[in-house]
């Protein structure tokens, strides 16, 4: 049965050599020296003395373990982070209640959990430990949705998941290994040959000591061929590790740079395509350009007339507000005004004149006897209404205003003052009027006008004027299309087009001005 055993073994560890040599065949580096991806890495491909090719690790040498059998300190270790089995030990734990389990292994896998790296099951291979040990289909398929398919349970892990001690579950995963002639890996400082150097020239010594009896076998044989060739041997035993390693780790960088370039430049065409994304949809653009281009010269015509319209409304509500606004200040003012004025006029004559000084005082005298009075004995009341009665049925418009004469006449004068004051602001002044004919004189060309014959300084009061008397007048007209200049670009055929566009757009704005300034001297 031991034989038998060890037959079969035998023929299925022959098998999955076959196989895995096969594969490496396939796996291996193509001509030109270009590498597949799944063996890139710094350490390139690295070809085991079974002929089958494994990720080239930093001092890591590759053995299979049923034949090396490596004690456990030739196994090569990394750190492994287990986010994941953490959750799911977490709810096994608590269910189990093994919170100390749990916090055991959470303060060992704390700055990730160092295990050989090669001492493992997978995880097809616990789920049939699991069927066989008569777990449950719910506990295999906690597993089994949990982690995937690829995932490896090293020692640790297994022996806190099923409370078993660490040796035990490490023994177990090794001779799992081992049955399967599993190609692992080994800490290359620990398993490589001691006294290497001593041993090569020790056979150096030996053989030149045995062949310097024979002929041909002379001292030029020993030293430069012989000698030589040991020489050569030696260097390349020691440095062949070193000098692939530099070579793999520098091929690695160059290739890690030559696809950072390539990922940027697809990165620059795609975005380069992507501005001219909508490219294709010219042409159906183009088909519609004249009905689009009408229809919108159409709404924009309209759009702009209606624009004028509620300006010119809104410029001549606002005007006839602010003439109502200074009628009605007018009229308050002008009341108290007479009443101001018909105070001063009684401060002026009650000093010197006896006759209102004796009124008051006999109407003093009466007062304090308690005596009724009429409006003639008291002179203050006589005086303001003789006042206002002064200023009944008198035309203030074609009285002549003095600010020291009457009360009519200081009225009078008052209200000129505020018809000056409003003709000034409300209405178009002769000395405006005569200045825009001065102006429109100098620029007039024949039976026309031609504004740039005005110097900068006329050319700046006209507009002045304009806007002044159209404010007056709450008149608006647009002073321009509303339109910028278009900015240059990077094409230099585009910034042809666009500099012939803003130079029409410029003379548009221009004639514009011209049609305004034209209607606006031709009013005077």
């Amino acid at each position: 049965m031991a034989m038998s055993s060890l037959a079969r073994v035998g023929r299925s560890s022959l098998l999955l050599s076959r196989r895995q040599a096969f594969l490496a065949q396939q796996q291996s580096r193509a001509l030109w020296n270009v590498s597949l991806p799944v063996l890139s890495g710094p350490g390139g491909a690295h070809i085991t003395k079974y002929h089958i090719v494994k990720p080239g690790k930093d001092n890591v040498e590759y053995d299979d373990f049923l034949i090396a059998l490596p004690e456990r300190d030739h196994l090569a270790s990394f750190t492994k982070e287990v986010p994941l089995f953490l959750r799911y030990l977490k709810v096994v734990t608590d269910q189990e209640s093994r919170p100390e389990a749990f916090a055991a292994f959470l303060e060992r896998a704390k700055s990730g959990l160092v295990v050989e790296s090669d001492v493992y099951i997978s995880t097809d291979e616990l789920l049939a430990l699991m069927w066989k040990n008569g777990y449950s289909d719910s506990e295999r398929n906690a597993v089994q949705f949990t982690f995937p398919a690829d995932y490896k349970f090293h020692y640790p892990e297994l022996s806190v998941m099923f409370d078993i001690p660490e040796e035990d579950t490490y023994k177990f995963c090794m001779r799992t290994r081992m049955e399967s002639s599993h190609i692992g890996e080994l800490d290359f400082s620990k398993v490589k040959r001691q006294g290497l150097i001593r041993d090569h020239w020790l056979i150096f010594g030996t053989g030149l000591f045995i062949f310097k009896s024979f002929p041909f076998f002379g001292y030029y044989f020993g030293v430069k061929v012989f000698g030589t060739s040991m020489w050569c041997w030696t260097m390349w035993s020691v440095l062949n590790r070193f000098v692939a390693k530099a070579c793999r780790r520098n091929e690695y960088m160059a290739a890690q740079k030559t696809a950072q370039d390539v990922m940027d430049g697809e990165d620059a065409i795609v975005s380069s395509m992507r501005r001219f994304a909508n490219d294709a949809k010219c042409v159906e653009y183009l088909k519609t350009f004249k009905e689009d281009t009408e229809s919108k010269i159409g709404a924009y015509r309209k759009a702009l007339v209606m624009k004028m319209k509620d300006d010119l409304t809104e410029r001549a509500t606002k005007q006839l507000q602010a003439v109502a606004s200074f009628e009605a200040g007018m009229g308050s003012a002008m009341q108290e005004l007479v009443v101001k004025e018909a105070a001063a006029s009684f401060k002026e004559k009650f000093p010197a004149d006896k006759g209102m000084q004796e009124k008051a005082f006999l109407a003093s005298l009466k007062g304090l006897a308690g005596t009724p009075l009429e409006a003639k004995d008291d002179p203050v009341s006589k005086h303001f209404a003789d006042a206002f009665g002064s200023l009944q049925g008198v035309d203030l418009s074609k009285t002549k205003g003095s600010a020291t004469g009457s009360l009519a006449e200081r009225v009078a004068f008052a209200q000129q003052a505020k018809e000056l004051e409003f003709q000034q602001t409300f209405m178009v002044t002769a000395a405006e009027a005569a200045e825009v004919k001065k102006l429109a004189s100098q620029a007039k060309s024949g039976s026309d006008f031609d504004f740039s014959k005005l110097p900068a300084d006329a050319a700046k009061r006209l507009d002045a004027l304009y806007t002044s008397i159209n404010a007056k007048v709450g008149f608006s007209l647009p002073e321009s299309l509303g339109s910028k200049a278009i900015e240059a670009t990077s094409d230099s055929t585009a910034n042809a087009y666009v500099d012939k566009v803003n130079s029409q757009l410029s003379s548009l704005d221009t004639k514009l001005r011209e049609a305004r300034l034209k209607a606006f001297v031709a009013a005077f």
